[in-house]
């Protein structure tokens, strides 16, 4: 079929050149900057060449190169550290963490609204785990299901007259538990699952249950029931066995459901649990 000549021709070119994207060198600066990041030329931690001697080396002004390296930073990629120049960021997870918190928030999510998305994820990261972690993977999550293990049962036995944690406790249990819970996640030799184990984990708000008549020890018992539980399935290298044990384990009363779907995301939620009288939060 013959091209199309003419002012017609003209005219469409026109519509598409105007569509076209059209670059600042601040941008086109970041662009190069962050291609050069991805590709390793600087590892995480070091230092970009100077405001000097980036404007030389792309014969730009130094405002060019502050308005390109903001854009980074923004991108999460960079750092500005006062006085000793601009470094590159080891991930930008931690920023996009904060960013999806904030989004949610002004959804208006709940803590159901994770509880619920980790009901269908974490099956099937558990069962992946399960399916391709290595032998050096394996013996890593049972060592830090223990490492878990050993600081929820101090923080339980030193906390257990107050009837609830300290903040710094409460940090320390779930420190531990994400410890545990990124180790599964890179287990599944994922590059996604493993990008996400930090924004996804960072969402699991700590949960306030009254626990009635148990005993420190029975509480402590029952924790360790439910992770190595989890740990075993993986251990065993049964994907099946660890998607069911999971499934089955997330399933949580209405009771529970009911709180979560009240409670904002980010917020503790107060679960009442019928002839459970003494409430602890976790």
């Amino acid at each position: 079929m013959p091209g199309v000549t003419g002012p017609r021709a003209t005219v469409e070119a026109n519509n598409f050149s105007n569509n076209l994207k059209r670059q600042t060198l601040a941008e086109q600066l970041a662009d190069t900057l962050k291609e050069a990041i991805l590709a390793g030329r600087w590892a995480a931690g070091e230092a970009l060449p100077t405001e000097p001697e980036l404007a030389a080396q792309f014969g730009v002004s130094r405002a060019v190169v502050r308005d390109g390296t903001r854009m980074l930073a923004a991108r999460g990629l960079v750092e500005a550290q006062h006085g000793r120049g601009v470094f590159v960021t080891g991930s930008p997870v931690a920023a996009f963490s904060d960013a999806l918190l904030l989004a949610l928030r002004r959804a208006g999510a709940t803590a159901w609204d994770v509880e619920r998305f980790e009901q269908m994820v974490l099956p099937e990261v558990q069962a992946e785990a399960a399916r391709q972690a290595t032998d050096e993977e394996v013996a890593e999550i049972g060592r830090l299901a223990e490492v878990y293990h050993v600081t929820f049962a101090q923080v339980t036995r030193d906390s257990w007259g107050r009837g609830h944690l300290s903040p710094a406790e409460r940090a320390q249990v779930m420190a531990a538990f994400r410890a545990l819970y990124r180790a599964i996640f890179t287990a599944t030799h994922n590059a996604v699952w493993t990008l996400l184990a930090e924004p996804l984990l960072s969402l699991r708000a700590p949960r306030s249950w009254e626990e009635g008549d148990l005993t420190a020890e029975e509480f402590i018992a029952h924790e360790r029931h439910l992770i190595d539980a989890r740990v075993a399935a993986i251990i065993a290298r049964d994907p099946a066995r660890a998607r069911d044990t999971a499934r089955t384990l997330m399933t949580l009363p209405p009771e529970a459901e009911a709180a979560m779907r009240a409670t904002p995301v980010g917020q503790i939620p107060e679960i009442p649990l019928p002839l459970n009288r003494v409430r602890r939060t976790f």
